[in-house]
Protein backbone atom coordinates (compact mmCIF):
# COMPACT_ATOMS: atom_id res chain seq x y z
CA UNK A 1 0.00 0.00 0.00
CA UNK A 2 1.42 3.56 -0.91
CA UNK A 3 1.54 6.33 1.42
CA UNK A 4 -2.05 8.04 0.25
CA UNK A 5 -4.06 5.34 0.39
CA UNK A 6 -2.84 4.48 4.07
CA UNK A 7 -3.55 8.29 4.86
CA UNK A 8 -6.83 7.86 3.47
CA UNK A 9 -7.68 4.86 4.84
CA UNK A 10 -6.71 6.56 8.50
CA UNK A 11 -9.27 9.72 7.77
CA UNK A 12 -11.91 7.24 6.66
CA UNK A 13 -12.03 4.98 10.26
CA UNK A 14 -11.19 8.10 12.01
CA UNK A 15 -14.40 10.02 10.13
CA UNK A 16 -16.60 6.76 10.90
CA UNK A 17 -15.75 6.21 14.61
CA UNK A 18 -15.92 10.23 14.98
CA UNK A 19 -19.94 10.03 13.95
CA UNK A 20 -20.37 7.12 15.77
CA UNK A 21 -19.47 8.51 18.71
CA UNK A 22 -21.51 11.56 17.36
CA UNK A 23 -24.74 9.92 17.14
CA UNK A 24 -24.07 7.73 19.99
CA UNK A 25 -24.19 11.18 22.41
CA UNK A 26 -27.14 12.36 20.12
CA UNK A 27 -29.26 9.08 21.16
CA UNK A 28 -27.94 9.10 24.77
CA UNK A 29 -29.03 13.22 25.53
CA UNK A 30 -32.67 11.94 23.76
CA UNK A 31 -32.79 8.65 26.06
CA UNK A 32 -32.08 11.04 29.05
CA UNK A 33 -34.90 13.62 27.93
CA UNK A 34 -37.30 10.78 27.11
CA UNK A 35 -36.81 8.50 30.64
CA UNK A 36 -36.59 12.48 32.82
CA UNK A 37 -39.97 13.00 30.98
CA UNK A 38 -41.72 9.77 30.79
CA UNK A 39 -40.55 8.38 34.19
CA UNK A 40 -41.74 11.31 36.09
CA UNK A 41 -45.33 12.10 34.50
CA UNK A 42 -46.37 14.01 37.51
CA UNK A 43 -45.79 14.48 41.22
CA UNK A 44 -47.25 11.77 42.90
CA UNK A 45 -47.32 9.82 46.28
CA UNK A 46 -46.50 12.13 49.55
CA UNK A 47 -47.42 15.36 48.95
CA UNK A 48 -45.98 18.26 50.72
CA UNK A 49 -47.48 21.31 51.81
CA UNK A 50 -48.53 23.85 49.04
CA UNK A 51 -47.79 21.65 46.42
CA UNK A 52 -49.88 21.30 42.84
CA UNK A 53 -49.66 18.27 41.39
CA UNK A 54 -51.74 16.72 37.70
CA UNK A 55 -52.14 13.21 36.47
CA UNK A 56 -50.64 14.29 33.00
CA UNK A 57 -48.01 16.18 32.67
CA UNK A 58 -46.34 15.31 29.13
CA UNK A 59 -48.38 14.59 25.79
CA UNK A 60 -46.99 13.86 22.00
CA UNK A 61 -49.42 15.17 19.74
CA UNK A 62 -47.42 12.98 16.80
CA UNK A 63 -47.33 14.07 13.52
CA UNK A 64 -49.14 17.32 12.71
CA UNK A 65 -49.67 19.38 9.66
CA UNK A 66 -48.19 23.52 9.36
CA UNK A 67 -51.62 23.55 7.04
CA UNK A 68 -53.80 22.44 9.74
CA UNK A 69 -52.96 25.31 12.00
CA UNK A 70 -52.50 25.42 15.74
CA UNK A 71 -52.59 22.60 18.15
CA UNK A 72 -53.93 22.38 21.70
CA UNK A 73 -53.96 19.78 25.03
CA UNK A 74 -55.68 20.90 28.19
CA UNK A 75 -53.64 20.15 31.54
CA UNK A 76 -55.81 19.47 35.00
CA UNK A 77 -53.36 20.96 37.83
CA UNK A 78 -54.81 20.00 41.29
CA UNK A 79 -54.82 21.46 44.88
CA UNK A 80 -54.41 18.29 47.03
CA UNK A 81 -53.94 20.35 50.26
CA UNK A 82 -56.18 22.10 52.65
CA UNK A 83 -54.95 25.28 51.88
CA UNK A 84 -55.65 27.68 49.05
CA UNK A 85 -52.45 28.15 46.67
CA UNK A 86 -51.52 31.44 44.71
CA UNK A 87 -50.29 30.74 41.44
CA UNK A 88 -48.69 34.16 40.19
CA UNK A 89 -46.92 32.37 37.10
CA UNK A 90 -47.27 30.83 34.07
CA UNK A 91 -44.90 31.08 31.41
CA UNK A 92 -44.09 28.79 28.46
CA UNK A 93 -40.33 27.65 26.90
CA UNK A 94 -40.55 29.50 23.21
CA UNK A 95 -42.67 32.30 21.54
CA UNK A 96 -45.02 29.73 19.01
CA UNK A 97 -46.26 27.82 22.58
CA UNK A 98 -49.11 30.09 24.53
CA UNK A 99 -50.53 29.16 27.90
CA UNK A 100 -54.49 29.94 29.04
CA UNK A 101 -56.09 29.17 32.36
CA UNK A 102 -59.71 28.23 31.77
CA UNK A 103 -61.80 29.80 34.12
CA UNK A 104 -64.16 28.09 36.08
CA UNK A 105 -66.87 29.54 33.64
CA UNK A 106 -65.37 28.16 30.84
CA UNK A 107 -63.75 31.15 29.43
CA UNK A 108 -59.60 32.05 28.85
CA UNK A 109 -57.78 34.03 30.43
CA UNK A 110 -55.44 36.51 28.27
CA UNK A 111 -52.17 34.49 26.83
CA UNK A 112 -49.29 33.38 28.57
CA UNK A 113 -46.00 33.64 26.74
CA UNK A 114 -42.08 33.44 27.19
CA UNK A 115 -40.91 35.50 29.10
CA UNK A 116 -38.84 38.54 27.06
CA UNK A 117 -40.79 37.71 24.17
CA UNK A 118 -43.24 40.57 22.58
CA UNK A 119 -42.50 42.57 26.59
CA UNK A 120 -43.41 40.87 29.69
CA UNK A 121 -45.19 38.00 30.60
CA UNK A 122 -48.63 39.23 32.70
CA UNK A 123 -48.87 37.85 36.09
CA UNK A 124 -51.32 35.00 36.18
CA UNK A 125 -52.70 35.77 39.95
CA UNK A 126 -54.38 32.61 39.95
CA UNK A 127 -55.59 31.32 43.47
CA UNK A 128 -56.24 27.60 43.39
CA UNK A 129 -58.80 26.60 46.09
CA UNK A 130 -57.96 23.69 48.83
CA UNK A 131 -58.94 20.61 46.88
CA UNK A 132 -59.67 22.62 43.86
CA UNK A 133 -58.16 22.43 40.11
CA UNK A 134 -57.50 24.30 37.39
CA UNK A 135 -57.07 23.20 34.09
CA UNK A 136 -54.45 24.67 31.59
CA UNK A 137 -54.37 24.92 27.61
CA UNK A 138 -50.88 25.17 26.02
CA UNK A 139 -51.52 26.08 22.64
CA UNK A 140 -48.42 25.48 20.14
CA UNK A 141 -48.41 27.30 16.64
CA UNK A 142 -46.56 24.94 14.28
CA UNK A 143 -46.45 27.74 11.94
CA UNK A 144 -44.43 30.36 14.37
CA UNK A 145 -41.29 28.95 13.23
CA UNK A 146 -42.22 29.31 9.05
CA UNK A 147 -40.89 26.66 6.58
CA UNK A 148 -37.60 26.12 8.37
CA UNK A 149 -39.92 24.81 11.62
CA UNK A 150 -40.39 20.87 10.70
CA UNK A 151 -39.49 18.11 12.93
CA UNK A 152 -39.18 17.39 15.97
CA UNK A 153 -40.40 19.85 18.52
CA UNK A 154 -40.35 20.03 22.46
CA UNK A 155 -41.50 22.60 24.27
CA UNK A 156 -42.89 23.28 28.17
CA UNK A 157 -45.36 25.58 30.36
CA UNK A 158 -44.16 26.17 33.55
CA UNK A 159 -46.64 26.69 36.57
CA UNK A 160 -45.39 28.32 39.41
CA UNK A 161 -46.71 28.82 42.63
CA UNK A 162 -45.75 31.29 45.22
CA UNK A 163 -43.29 29.63 46.93
CA UNK A 164 -41.48 28.92 44.21
CA UNK A 165 -42.60 25.72 43.47
CA UNK A 166 -42.79 24.93 39.62
CA UNK A 167 -44.84 22.37 37.75
CA UNK A 168 -43.72 21.88 34.48
CA UNK A 169 -45.69 20.50 31.13
CA UNK A 170 -44.12 19.08 28.20
CA UNK A 171 -45.59 18.67 24.52
CA UNK A 172 -43.81 17.08 21.45
CA UNK A 173 -44.82 16.49 17.91
CA UNK A 174 -43.18 16.13 14.72
CA UNK A 175 -44.20 19.15 12.47
CA UNK A 176 -44.60 18.35 8.80
CA UNK A 177 -45.05 21.10 6.08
Amino acid sequence: MNKTTLVSITIIIIGVTSLVWWSKSIENRELNANNLTKSHPARTGNVAANTLTALETFYDFGTISMKNGNVSRVFRVTNPTNEDIKVPSLTTSCMCTTAYIIKENGSKSRPFGMPGHGGTVPKANEIIKAGGSLDIEVVYDPNAHGPAGVGMIDRFVYLEDEAGNKLQFEIKANVTP
